[in-house]
């Protein structure tokens, strides 16, 4: 039986995914192939150790449930790795009498939207060519009507070859493939069969794409991809109805980022990069959040990120409308001691509000904005607007909640006529 490394022993997920992240990771490609939160069956090569990590790593980043994959049995025998291998969400497989256990934990997955990752080879290759490859993974995914997906990955049996216990310097390239096809007509033997083959004719040269220095139209693509994902991701966060903890989106968030700046360096080393411009705006939005979570006297420190971030964007995109928006938030929040300015505060939301005229969050701000340096008449017509729009989600709804009481405040005051349009 093979032995785990000594520096893996005992690791939890939270301590490995960021070290495996910064450190073996040089790219990710095709994220847009993979569902945020349903249950599909993702088929890997296998070359090392290291694969286990450098997937977690990944779909934790992208995936909003828990990652399982299929272990033989034996990984579960010794005490230290059997505690490692059920930490990376191992599920064991008797290779040789697979029992209603092993189908009961796999429906049991799939019934909480998780991934499934299954080595089709059975055992680590040396990377290339790929082994014969077994039907098990099929047979699960054709059983619970759930998409097989494949993923090259290409470095990682350099990282930590057969044999080795502490990993080498070598990156590690991942490749995802679109779901493969499955004709639903054919008897379940037939799909089977049909997919192990399909799977095959995708990650061979899946494999090809991950062991080849990629060139600038797919690095620029990918890094566009992963880029969007984390704004995905900040966005569901705020959207009042996620379900995850807000930390873990925080870290999502940043791991997608790392992973961009990861695939694509020569992208982010230019200031007039529009997605890399997009990108530093939200590293700050993330930023601001985290003060949220800081102790008072630590908050300004923190919030000075969010500023710099937000001016570094607009001397190169001054009509860039998160920075604009998160400057303006930063001057309206901070004290003039610490160099808050309401005057800037309102400059940067005026111009938010005009740029983002579609969504009623900048508007909104504006108002407050204007509120607070007692033009309320300008408020007002702002509020309106912000009343006027439509409110299809929560987040909107309450916003335009919030407007209402401030516009029936200005109406109480003579600020405005007591009905809002809209």
């Amino acid at each position: 039986m093979s032995r785990i490394p000594r520096w893996m022993a005992g690791a939890s997920n939270a301590v490995t995914r960021p070290a495996v992240t910064h450190r073996f990771l040089a790219g990710v490609e095709g994220v847009w192939h993979l569902p945020a939160d349903q249950p599909f069956v993702l088929v890997a090569n296998h070359s090392s150790f290291a694969d286990h990590l450098v997937l977690d790593a990944v779909l934790e980043a992208l995936r909003d449930t828990r990652t399982s994959y299929l272990t033989k049995a034996e990984a579960f025998v010794h005490p230290v790795r059997g505690r490692w291998t059920h930490g990376m969400g191992g599920i064991p497989v008797d290779r040789d009498r697979p029992g209603k256990e092993l189908l009961a934990a796999v429906d049991g997955v799939f019934a909480g939207s998780g991934a499934l990752v299954v080595y089709p080879e059975g055992t680590r290759g040396t990377g290339w060519p790929l082994l014969p490859f077994k039907d098990g993974a099929f047979r699960f995914a054709v059983r619970a009507g759930v998409p097989v997906i494949p993923v090259a990955m290409w470095g990682a049996q350099h990282v930590l070859p057969k044999g080795a216990n502490l990993p080498r310097r070598a990156k590690v390239r991942v490749v995802f493939g679109p779901a493969l096809p499955d004709d639903t007509a054919l008897s379940r033997p037939q799909r089977v069969k049909a997919l192990v083959e399909a799977a095959r004719e995708a990650l061979e040269p899946l494999v090809e794409t991950a062991r080849t220095a990629p060139g600038p139209a797919r690095i620029r693509q990918a890094s566009l991809e992963l880029v969007r994902r984390a704004e995905t991701v900040t966005e569901t966060m705020l959207s009042r109805t996620d379900t995850l903890p807000a930390g873990r989106r925080v870290r999502q968030a940043r791991l997608l980022l790392t992973l961009a700046r990861r695939t694509d360096p020569d992208r982010f080393a230019r200031p007039d990069d529009p997605v890399a411009a997009d990108a530093r705006v939200l590293a700050a939005r993330l930023t601001g959040l985290r003060a949220l979570d800081a102790p008072a006297v630590l908050r300004p420190a923190v919030l000075r990120g969010v500023r710099r971030g937000a001016e570094e964007v607009l001397r190169k995109h001054p009509d860039h409308l998160m920075a604009r928006y998160l400057l303006g938030r930063w001057h309206l929040l901070m004290p003039r001691a610490l160099g808050g300015r309401r005057e800037e505060a309102l400059e940067h939301l005026r111009h938010a509000a005009r740029l983002g005229a579609h969504d009623t969050r900048y508007p909104m701000a504006y108002a407050e904005a204007l509120l607070a340096v007692g033009r309320d008449g300008e408020a007002a017509g702002q509020l309106r607007d912000v009343l006027a729009a439509p409110a299809p989600d929560v987040r909107t709804a309450e916003r335009r909640r919030r407007a209402e009481a401030r516009y029936q405040q200005l109406a109480g005051a003579g600020a405005g006529p007591t009905t809002p349009r809209g």
